[in-house]
């Protein structure tokens, strides 16, 4: 009998028509059978795309800011995350673990379709070859990448190979297949670097190897080889991986000219920062999807009704000479310098953000908007920073002070208009905790934080460090305490398994304290 095979659901099936982006088409909706659906490697690269257009979501980037320390509550906010994310609330019900486990498990499965299918069709040719080959590497380097994903929020420990993580998906599961158990970090490390592994050797044999970093990449396979090493608390390994793609991918960081248009109006070059990001499309335009729609009601400007803005706690680490200063902090920010007094700082101290589609002019548009076909930031999954801070935390692994420092000048020469001062670190505690505080201005608002400080929290002796301005405030209402801090021991480090698994899945088993 035949399987019926589902190509996307129609909310992941858009027509895409710029002649710029037009290899990002995606199948049309419908339920066909497999065989007619999918004939050839064109077919599969359109299946493809519409994993790509799947994996583009927010949640990680939304959760993490707010429920970290890298917002406070706007000055427009009507409830949003009081109640939960801002006031560290979880339960296996909450939206954010939610949509971390199912948006990844989601794009698993298709992906293991891709897989499949790439070594079913034939090839008729040998372009037809290199096309299902480049389709293959990407895939697994796709499925690698939602294996970290899952690993680094779900699991109690990183660098604990015997912890667990989610359910390894290195097959199709099929309707009433569900009762798995979690598989350990060893076996997921294990799968994600032989994934890895083949896609950077299937990435080494294609005839046309021109980078492009809307689509899965050599460099970002590498680059995924350096992260999970590091998550695992492999430096020696994370080091070697984060060193080849700086120095063979061709790559540059980011100057403090051009940083700013990397993430206000994506007119970077190509070789600039950027490995690898998800694709967001003029026609994507949603309130419910885009990015900077998380932070904000309407466009990211004054009159777009910001429900949640910078923490006063990162503003504080800011420096105004630092092109990430303008790039994070809309032009029409309110800057309080009594806000520590304030009656009611929401009001006196409004530290708008800029970094998804603002603007550097005061009272401009912003670049980003709402509206149907108006421009719509994309995701960024990898850049060539992260390899550096890397590079970093393995200098800091061997208490070498001195290298830390280089790295961390490198990057911070190229944040500034003229060279920065190297800096200096009293002992190794000092070091990881500047790399810390590094990594938290670099990448905020991005979905860095909350795996930084639940892996690096404990060796740089820095938690979560909310200013008293960001939760002391009359007009906040929260919920019973105020929500000054998450201890690093805290048992919602690991995200609850969602009661979308477990009401399915008779095997699988709850993180501690849920």
């Amino acid at each position: 009998m035949k399987k019926i095979f589902y190509i996307a659901a129609a909310v992941f099936s858009l027509s895409f028509i710029s002649c710029s982006e037009e290899l990002m088409e995606t199948y049309a909706p419908g339920a066909l059978i497999e065989e007619t659906a999918i004939q050839d490697a064109n077919d599969l690269q359109l299946f493809l795309n519409t994993t790509y257009s799947g994996l583009t979501s927010r949640s990680q980037s939304a959760f993490v800011s707010v429920f970290t320390d890298e917002t406070s509550i706007g000055f427009d906010n009507g409830g949003q995350g009081i109640n939960d994310d801002y006031v560290f609330f979880l339960n296996p019900l909450s939206s954010g673990p939610e949509n971390i486990w199912a948006n990844n498990y989601a794009s698993l499965a298709r992906i293991n379709r891709i897989l499949i299918l790439a070594d079913k069709l034939p090839a008729k040719t040998a372009d037809d070859k290199n096309k299902l080959n480049k389709i293959k590497a990407e895939a697994l380097t796709l499925r690698a990448y939602c294996h970290l994903t899952i690993l680094s929020y779900f699991t109690t420990d990183m660098k604990n190979p015997n912890a667990l993580a989610g359910i390894l998906a290195d097959r199709i599961f099929y309707k009433d297949d569900n009762d798995y158990p979690r598989n350990t970090n060893a076996q997921f490390y294990s799968f994600i670097q032989n994934d890895l592994t083949n896609a950077i050797t299937l990435f080494d044999g294609l005839t046309n190897k021109a980078f492009s970093n809307i689509f899965a990449n050599k460099f970002f396979a590498q680059g995924l080889k350096a992260r999970a090493y590091a998550y695992a608390g492999d430096y020696v390994n994370a080091e070697t991986w984060a060193d080849n793609v700086i120095n063979n991918s061709g790559l540059v960081l980011a100057n403090y000219n051009n940083y700013p248009n990397v993430f206000l109006t994506e007119s970077n070059a190509l070789n600039s920062e950027v490995i690898f990001k998800f694709k967001r499309l003029a026609t994507q335009n949603a309130q419910t999807t885009n990015l900077h729609n998380a932070w904000y009601n309407g466009a990211p400007s004054a009159s777009g009704a910001p429900w949640f803005e910078l923490s006063r706690a990162l503003y504080n680490k800011l420096d105004l000479n630092d092109t990430r200063y303008r790039t994070l902090v809309h032009p029409n920010s309110i800057i309080d310098p009594n806000y520590a007094t304030s009656a009611n700082v929401r009001s006196s101290d409004r530290l708008m953000l800029n970094k998804h589609g603002g603007t550097l002019t005061i009272n401009a548009d912003p670049w980003a908007g709402t509206a149907t076909n108006a421009n719509n930031n994309d995701i960024k999954i990898m850049r060539l920073s992260e390899m550096y801070l890397i590079k970093a935390e393995a200098r800091a692994n061997v208490s070498d002070l001195v290298g830390v420092a280089t790295v961390i000048k490198n990057i911070r020469d190229n944040r500034f208009s003229t060279a920065q001062t190297l800096p200096t670190y009293a002992n190794v505690t000092s070091a990881w905790k500047a790399i810390l505080d590094e990594r938290r201005i670099e990448f905020a608002f991005e979905g860095y934080r909350f795996i930084d400080l639940k892996r690096l929290g404990t060796l740089a002796n820095s938690g979560i460090d909310r200013d008293p301005a960001d939760y002391q405030s009359s007009t906040a209402n929260y919920p019973a305490a105020n929500p000054v801090n998450l201890p690093l021991n805290s048992y919602k480090w690991a995200l609850p398994i969602p009661t979308i698994e477990t009401r399915v899945n008779s095997a699988i088993q709850q993180n501690p304290g849920y």
